[in-house]
């Protein structure tokens, strides 16, 4: 008996150094995909907040073809357009608004007016009821995973929104 308590002793003693071996080797996986997931995470909540910032100002665009040249850029829907010089709310706004988040900027909203497939309604230079008005919305992802950004790099995310005119103005 004595010399069985003394081999389990000894066998116990030689195996605490091998958990630490293997936690040592496994741990930079665990964490390499954990941070991989939250990397993952983060794209999936980037690219569909570029989607909604696209529809939002499509919608927009659909009612008020306004784009001032300058700031500010408002979303403020609940009141009524007053000035067309200097808007409540444009599409380039409501874009920046809804892409907040993820620094949607001025620069990354372009839009775009074309005439419906098979038909010969005129949308350029004057935009008519029934032209398709699609908003286009860019913007930068960069991973934070030291791995995925050596590999991968920044990814360019665009998002498109397409919408027939259902009124014009101004």
């Amino acid at each position: 008996m004595t010399n069985l308590r003394l081999h389990l002793r000894r066998h116990r003693a030689d195996g605490r150094g091998q958990s630490l071996v293997e936690f040592a080797v496994v741990f930079p996986l665990i964490a390499l995909l954990a941070f991989a997931f939250i990397d993952i995470g983060r794209a999936v909540f980037t690219v569909n907040t570029l989607a909604n910032a696209a529809r939002e100002a499509s919608r927009v665009a659909a009612v008020n073809q306004l784009d001032p040249a300058s700031a500010p850029w408002n979303c403020n829907a609940n009141r009524p357009v007053e000035s067309v010089t200097s808007p409540n709310w444009t599409f380039r706004g409501c874009a920046m608004t809804a892409g907040a988040t993820i620094g949607v900027g001025p620069a990354d909203v372009s839009v775009s007016y074309a005439r419906p497939p098979g038909t010969s309604l005129s949308c350029s230079p004057t935009r008519n009821v029934g032209c398709i008005v699609t908003v286009t919305v860019v913007t930068t992802f960069d991973p934070i995973t030291p791995v995925a950004g050596t590999l991968i790099g920044s990814l360019s995310l665009t998002a498109s929104s397409q919408m027939p005119i259902e009124r014009t103005f101004p």
